[in-house]
């Protein structure tokens, strides 16, 4: 935080201050206890006035009089009998004194007319221009005057020893005694506020309250705290909130004053508050979590309940029928209690609800999902007839409430919810209740805690799951789950207040539901807790009793609705951009390197300070959020202008707070750099054109040409499968067949070289064929191989579980010259009868880091293996048929950006006891293909 300090080297006729004030001009006139006035003037300190004919003057009080603008004054004063005047401008009228003797100056305020009136031990003194004269007052003599208030209606007050004075027109309209200590009675500081409430300090004995229209003064010092503390002075804000400074103490403020707190401290027996009503005009009956409190005048008493409960006397419920009390309490016996208090008929009985038809009938509620019915009060609890509420048995099931409507529906609230009900007798003479329930509606179907009835004809309800009315008349039902955002859900108590308007107490506070508009109390506005238990309106004195579970609170509904909760102001507290950080927040300009803002503010609201919430814009859309910060990353360049706006609870949203400010662009953002891309645009255009011409030609004949290749390579490869030996050698088969009188294997053979020649010409064209066209062709050329070498081999072909042959694809004719080539340089070389095995799966393999599913083909035979037969074997179409495979596959994947795909392995390499050779094709996607069975696999693949 940024200060500045003045001291004696700076000017100051002393470092011991004790008084300011500010001049007219906005410079700030300095009082020095022994050493006279300096001022601060353009951010210098010059010695204004620091003697008065030869003596020093000293400085208690500074008090500027601005109402004559043309020759403003500064009163200094000490509190003896002289007062100092001083022209504001030391050119044109001399300085002065004013002599109060004999008697002592004390304050210099201001009449409600604009007149300065000095305070004095003899009185008070209208101080007109050089002069002073007697303020003659009817009602009031020559008394020490300590204090002034003005209050609204152009009267005043006048605090004086052991009483208060109010003043109006020159008379004395009112007296407050004030007769509160034995020793010290002086009222030092007072304070009027606007609702004509009277608040005063009396010398190192706390504070008092006076409410408007009484004579009654309340202890509130000692209630805080305060009560042998000096409250030197008192302040009200624009709030309406009472501020007051301590001596030793620090500053307080007491704010949403239309509420009055009562707590175990002030006499109650409980915290806990469970029910409340009005006895007569002076007595609140509380019931509470032990026993029933009386509040009269003040003062709390515990009525008396002699209750076999050992461990406390719990109320659950008081209602009042013929000025007659029903105490709803845990006694522990059967016994009805009937007993008085200061006039006030009780009667006590252990039940948790109760009511008194207009038919005279007395009903109560128990735990056990039961009304029991009673013609008559006595001493014991003997029921002529039990009803079951839901159902026909004894379950768990509370009743909490019952409530006679104007037109006698009997409505009972338990804890699985509503029941309207209506009574009559049945033949052996018993009440019976002919019933009925609300499943449709889910806040009714569910725990029920109160009901009300209003001066509209509508029943209310309070439970679990919110709120509920049903009118009468119309015989509707409306529920309310939540209102403008407030949840109605664990809803406990209802009232209703000379206007009808529903008062809701909730375990989350207390809520005031006025047509479509909710206004909504809590802790932080000043009730006890925000569990609020039960509620009465007090129609007398036009106030609510409100219970919670740590205290009760009496709200006055006329100084809550006259209350206007002021929008909280909200100011910027810093900003931020980049590493800089600002304090003056005109025509901000940022540099283009900071474009992440942070912006910091807040607004203040006393009444209820941890309610406010914040929305804001910077382009089209507001924004709401609880946090008092912004931060805006990477901002583009260009003019904003932020609003932002604060809303504490019960208020409407607060005028916008404009923040402008201006983000310069970079150098590529302006228009310097678009006038210099569009000139290399043109300047070098043509050539980057050509360029890119040249190179994509450049790629397309390569690609061109890769095309051409593997065409070529496939008509190579059918070549290959098609050769003239294979064929001769086949031909050759069939003549022995021939000679042989072998004729029918020699048509067979005939036909399956007629279907492998078939196959061959007929997939010749596609570049992907179906796996399980490839495995038919295999076993059509190795049955051929077989017949032709007299079953010197066997073969076998393995497929995957997960692998479906008829939707994988393939590159087309890939395998067959690695089948010939095991067969015919691996197994025929080695002379003994071989095996040949070709196998699919699926297996996950590692490609440039990545886990991807390849197709894995492994051919393998337990011939001589691939190292001896490298030492005689000789170029043949089969070697030619191999490098064609490999070319082709290598030229795919270098045209897919894949690895290569081929690896032979020597199996002696791995186990000295095995021989043979093993080929493993590797086919990653989209070396592969997974398409559906009626698929066309020419069409699917383009390579």
């Amino acid at each position: 935080q940024q200060f500045t300090t003045y001291r004696t080297e700076d000017g100051l006729n002393s470092n011991s201050i004790i008084s300011m004030a500010e001049g007219s001009s906005g410079e700030i006139y300095i009082g020095n206890y022994e050493e006279g006035i300096n001022v601060l003037k353009n951010g210098k300190i010059e010695n204004f006035h620091s003697e008065f004919n030869g003596r020093r003057i000293r400085v208690a009080y500074l008090h500027l009089d601005s109402s004559d603008t043309e020759d403003t004054k500064l009163y200094a004063y000490t509190g003896q009998t002289a007062l100092y005047v001083f022209p504001e401008k030391k050119s044109g009228n001399k300085p002065y004194t004013l002599d109060f003797k004999p008697h002592y100056l004390i304050k210099v305020e201001n009449l409600p007319t604009g007149e300065k009136v000095a305070l004095t031990t003899g009185g008070l003194f209208i101080i007109r221009n050089d002069s002073i004269v007697r303020l003659q007052i009817s009602g009031l003599n020559d008394t020490t005057a300590y204090c002034l208030s003005s209050a609204y209606d152009s009267s005043y007050y006048i605090g004086a020893k052991e009483m208060i004075y109010k003043i109006k027109h020159g008379k004395v309209i009112r007296r407050y005694k004030v007769n509160l200590f034995n020793d010290d009675n002086k009222v030092v500081k007072i304070l009027c506020d606007r609702n004509d409430n009277i608040w005063f300090s009396i010398m190192n004995k706390g504070f008092f309250y006076i409410a408007t229209g009484s004579d009654k003064i309340i202890d509130i010092g000692s209630k805080m705290g305060l009560g042998t503390t000096l409250v030197n002075n008192y302040l009200e804000d624009s709030e309406g909130n009472i501020w007051l400074s301590t001596y030793g103490k620090g500053v307080f403020c007491l704010y949403n004053l239309y509420l009055k707190s009562y707590s175990e401290n002030d006499g109650l027996s409980s915290n806990s508050i469970q029910s409340l009503i009005k006895a007569g005009t002076t007595k609140l009956l509380i019931g509470t979590f032990n026993g029933l409190n009386v509040l009269e005048n003040g003062v709390f008493n515990q009525v008396e309940i002699n209750s076999q409960n050992p461990s406390t006397d719990y109320i659950y419920n008081i209602k009042e029928f013929d000025d007659e009390f029903y105490v709803c309490v845990s006694l522990g016996s059967n016994e009805i209690i009937n007993t008085t208090y200061k006039g006030l008929n009780l009667y006590m009985f252990t039940y948790l609800s109760f009511c008194k038809t207009d038919a005279g009938l007395y009903l109560f509620g128990t735990i056990l999902n039961t009304i029991a019915t009673q013609k008559e009060m006595s001493n014991w609890m003997i029921p002529f007839s039990i009803s079951t509420v839901f159902g026909d048995s004894l379950i768990n099931n509370r009743v909490n409430e019952i409530v006679e409507d104007s037109e006698h529906n009997i409505w009972i609230a338990t804890g699985l919810g509503l029941c309207r009900a209506s009574l009559f007798l049945n033949e052996a003479g018993k009440t019976e209740l002919k019933k009925s329930f609300f499943p449709e509606y889910p806040v009714l179907n569910a725990g029920i805690n109160a009901i009300l009835q209003d001066k509209a004809h509508n029943v209310w309800f309070a439970g679990k799951k919110g709120i509920a009315k049903y009118n009468i008349k119309h015989d509707s039902v409306v529920s309310y789950t939540s209102v403008s955002g407030h949840d109605f859900s664990a809803s406990t108590s209802l009232a209703s207040d000379s206007k009808n308007r529903i008062w809701i107490g909730n375990m989350k506070g207390l809520y005031l539901l006025e047509y479509n508009s909710v206004k909504y109390l809590n802790q932080q506005t000043g009730l006890p807790s925000n569990e609020v238990l039960s509620l009465f309106y007090d129609s007398t004195n036009n106030s609510l009793l409100i219970g919670t579970s740590n205290g009760m609170s009496i709200l006055d509904v006329d100084n809550f609705d006259q209350y206007q909760a002021v929008a909280p102001k909200v100011i910027i507290t810093e900003v931020k951009a980049g590493d800089s950080t600002y304090t003056n927040y005109n025509n901000l300009i940022f540099k283009p390197e900071q474009h992440d803002i942070s912006i910091d503010f807040q607004a203040i609201h006393f009444s209820s300070p941890g309610s406010v919430t914040y929305m804001y814009r910077l382009d089209n859309n507001w924004l709401t959020t609880d946090f008092s910060s912004l931060n805006f990353i990477s901002l583009k360049n260009g003019t904003y202008n932020l609003q932002i706006m604060a809303k504490a609870q019960n208020t409407l949203w607060s005028k916008p707070y404009v923040l402008s400010f201006r983000v310069l662009p970079r150098f590529i953002e302006t228009i310097w750099f678009y006038l210099l891309m569009i000139f290399l645009l043109l300047t070098t255009g043509p050539s980057i054109l050509m360029l890119s011409l040249k190179l994509n030609k450049i790629k397309a004949n390569k690609e061109l040409a890769l095309t051409e290749r593997i065409n070529e390579l496939k008509h190579q490869a059918l070549s290959a499968m098609m050769n003239p030996h294979f064929i001769a050698n086949s031909l050759n088969s069939v003549q022995y067949l021939v000679n042989s009188r072998k004729y029918e294997d020699a048509n067979n053979y005939i036909a399956m070289m007629a279907k492998l020649m078939r196959k061959n010409l007929d997939t010749a064209g596609k570049g992907f064929i179906r796996l399980s066209d490839e495995i038919d062709r295999l076993k059509l050329y190795l049955d051929i191989e077989k017949l032709r070498f007299q079953e010197s081999f066997t073969y076998e072909i393995i497929i995957g579980v997960e692998l479906d042959t008829n939707t994988v694809l393939i590159p087309n004719m890939i395998i067959q010259p690695f089948v010939e080539n095991s067969l015919w340089h691996g197994i025929i070389n080695s002379g003994n009868s071989g095996l040949l095995t070709v196998a699919f799966t699926f297996e996950n393999v590692d490609i440039d880091s990545v886990i991807g599913r390849s197709l894995i083909i492994r051919v393998t035979d337990n011939g001589i293996g691939i190292n001896e037969a490298r030492k005689h074997k000789k170029e043949d179409h089969i070697s030619k048929g191999i490098q064609i495979i490999e070319e082709r596959l290598r030229l795919l994947s270098t045209k897919m950006n894949l690895t290569q795909p081929i690896v032979f392995e020597d199996l002696s390499g791995t186990d000295p006891d095995a021989h043979g050779t093993e080929v493993i094709i590797s086919l990653p996607p989209p070396l592969y293909k997974v398409t559906n069975h009626s698929s066309d696999p020419s069409t699917t693949v383009t390579v």
